[in-house]
């Protein structure tokens, strides 16, 4: 039955107001892979903020495209799609802080160039990227041993841990999935990822920290449960970015479950 149409109906303009500029939210936006399934829900997490806390905190996120066979090739290729995707974020729209959600392109780009090319294409004067958080991460928490997981080929695994001792930390040990596929890693389970990191620790007293690398590792649940059970700090690519775009902007979150890193 048709809904009868009042043609005499008229608008009431009613007036509005808009957010002044000093009340506005601190405004965060993330670079995320086309084929992440776990970052966005992971940041609500290492993001919240205890009710009482101003200013609140805004996040705009954009894809980028990516091949789902992670390899050094299909890593670097994204460089030349950043401007496509940054596109994507509102018209001149000013950001406190943009994230870029790759650990292994971020080292393999280099976070230099990449934050060369977002600061040219976004307004931000400050860019973050997992390998430059965990570094950051790490140093913060006076931690120099380090296990290592990741779900990487030996590839880029390797490049990773090279690039570490190469910034003065020690990689006592290190694990991996051997899964090439982002798709396959985006569904591995968080008992998957303690069970790892218990071998890691059961092979070694030494580590001072423990750094879960890749964006599309489900971390945020077994991050308080690893720390309680193992007693050493665990890091994941999304805690560090997370607490570090945090850090850059000036956004106050809690600390409640979301490990060591946090509490600093």
């Amino acid at each position: 039955m048709p809904i009868p149409q009042n043609s005499n109906l008229e608008f009431i303009k009613v007036p509005f107001s808009t957010i002044r500029e000093e009340n506005r939210s601190v405004q965060m936006g993330l670079v995320i892979l086309e084929t992440d399934l776990t970052i966005e829900t992971e940041f609500v997490k290492f993001l919240s903020q205890d009710e009482n806390i101003v200013p609140k905190l805004s996040l705009l996120n954009t894809r980028i495209p990516c091949n789902d066979k992670v390899t050094a090739e299909n890593l670097t290729s994204m460089e030349s799609h950043f401007s496509d995707s940054l596109a994507l974020f509102p018209n001149k729209y000013q950001f406190d802080v943009v994230g870029y959600g790759c650990t292994s392109a971020s080292l393999l780009i280099g976070d230099e160039k990449i934050a060369k090319i977002i600061k040219s294409k976004v307004h931000t004067k400050n860019v973050s990227t997992p390998i430059a958080a965990v570094k950051k991460g790490l140093k913060a928490l006076g931690a120099n041993k380090i296990g290592y997981l990741a779900p990487y080929i030996s590839e880029i695994a390797n490049k990773m841990c090279r690039h570490l001792g190469e910034a003065g930390f020690e990689i006592i040990n290190a694990a991996t999935f051997a899964e090439d596929r982002d798709s396959v890693v985006g569904i591995i389970t968080p008992n998957s990822i303690l069970a790892a990191i218990e071998t890691l620790v059961t092979q070694s007293s030494d580590l001072q920290a423990i750094f879960v690398s890749c964006t599309s590792l489900k971390c945020a649940s077994i991050i308080p449960v690893a720390e309680k059970k193992f007693g050493v700090p665990i890091l994941s690519s999304n805690s560090a970015l997370a607490w570090d775009m945090a850090l850059l902007s000036k956004a106050v979150v809690s600390k409640k479950n979301k490990g060591a890193l946090f509490e600093i």
